[in-house]
C-alpha cells in the first residue's frame, strides 16, 4: 500500500486515498467475496467514495505525476478512514499511514472540485505543478 508503481491505492492527502480501477475493486472484490461492481456499489452507499454529483459514478480519469512522469489513470477516491482503520483491523498497522510520493497535476484541482461537490476538498498537498 502507498508505493506508487505497486500499490492500487495511495494516500494523497489526509483525507483520501486514489485508488486505481479496475484493480482496487476487483483485489477488494475477492476479499470480500463479492461481484467488482457490488463492491464499488456498497462503497458509494455506505460514504466511502466520492461520487460525480450527477451521475454518481465514482471513477474518473486523471492525470497525476510520480519521478517526473505523468501518468493517466481511472482512479477512485476512496476515504482515508475507510483504508486506515481496515489496515488497523485486518493488517495490525498500528502507526499513521503518510502520503504517497505520487501527486495529481494541479490543471486537474478545477475539475476534481466540481465531481467533489460538497464533499471534503483535496488538500493543496494532493496537487503538483
Amino acid at each position: 500500500l502507498n508505493i506508487p508503481g505497486k500499490s492500487i491505492a495511495l494516500k494523497v492527502d489526509p483525507y483520501y486515498y486514489v485508488a486505481f480501477e479496475p484493480a482496487f475493486s476487483e483485489n477488494l472484490s475477492r476479499f470480500a467475496v463479492m461481484l467488482p461492481k457490488n463492491v464499488r456499489d456498497t462503497l458509494v452507499r455506505t460514504g466511502n467514495l466520492v461520487t460525480d454529483q450527477e451521475s454518481r459514478n465514482p471513477i474518473i480519469k486523471i492525470r497525476m505525476k510520480w519521478n517526473d512522469c505523468n501518468y493517466a489513470m481511472n482512479v477512485c477516491f476512496v476515504e482515508s478512514g475507510f483504508i486506515d482503520q481496515a489496515l488497523k483491523i485486518y493488517g495490525g498497522v498500528q502507526e499513521e499511514v503518510g502520503l504517497s510520493e505520487i501527486r495529481i497535476l494541479e490543471s486537474e484541482r478545477e475539475r476534481l472540485e466540481k465531481f467533489f461537490g460538497e464533499r471534503t476538498l483535496l488538500k493543496s498537498v494532493a496537487f503538483v505543478e
